[in-house]
């Protein structure tokens, strides 16, 4: 099996993963996904991002973070935040903070700091197992689940960095994303 990074499957991607449980669109709904290339966000219930866990602490800049459609609780969940930069979006030397923690089915929640209140994005993978690189199978595809922030449409390239950004103000930020298989 080769090894491939996060960065560098999603520059590469060619793929487009429909999200599960998709609903009909409205045409005020198809707009928004044809200006942002993000599918439109359902009001989040806050209650979401009231947890504890031992990278959260209260503290400036953090961000409060859930995985969903996480499948199995194995390996690790990596989380890799950008700054608010095309040109390093999804690229190492780009990576302004990485985090590591235990994935829990169904949903892994965990929080990391941004350096800053600016806009951001995030990208993850479910690093099943536990190699600290992100796997693809023979056909170039991902053999680990993945995600990014504000859960873009995948085409025949990476997401622009517009459409991933979210807010950090100094009383942190809420982030959901959704992984994909």
């Amino acid at each position: 099996m080769r090894k491939l990074s996060l960065s560098a499957f999603i520059a590469c991607a060619f793929v487009s993963v429909a999200p599960t449980g998709v609903h009909a669109q409205t045409d005020i709904e198809q707009a928004d996904i044809e200006q942002t290339g993000s599918e439109p966000t359902p009001s989040v219930d806050p209650a979401l991002f009231d947890f504890e866990h031992v990278s959260c602490i209260v503290g400036k800049n953090e961000i409060r973070i859930v995985i969903e459609e996480v499948n199995r609780s194995v390996g690790l969940v990596v989380a890799d935040l950008y700054e608010n930069n095309q040109d390093g979006f999804l690229k190492r030397a780009g990576r302004v903070a990485q985090v590591r923690f235990a994935a829990r089915a169904p949903m892994t929640k965990f929080c990391m700091r941004a350096p800053k209140p600016d806009q951001y994005a995030i990208a993850v993978y479910h690093d099943e197992n536990a190699n600290k690189t992100f796997d693809k199978n023979a056909f170039g595809l991902p053999a680990e689940p993945f995600g990014i922030s504000n859960n873009p449409r995948l085409r025949f390239a990476p997401p622009r960095i517009e459409a991933t950004l979210f807010t950090v103000d100094a009383d942190g930020a809420n982030v959901a994303i959704r992984m994909r298989n």
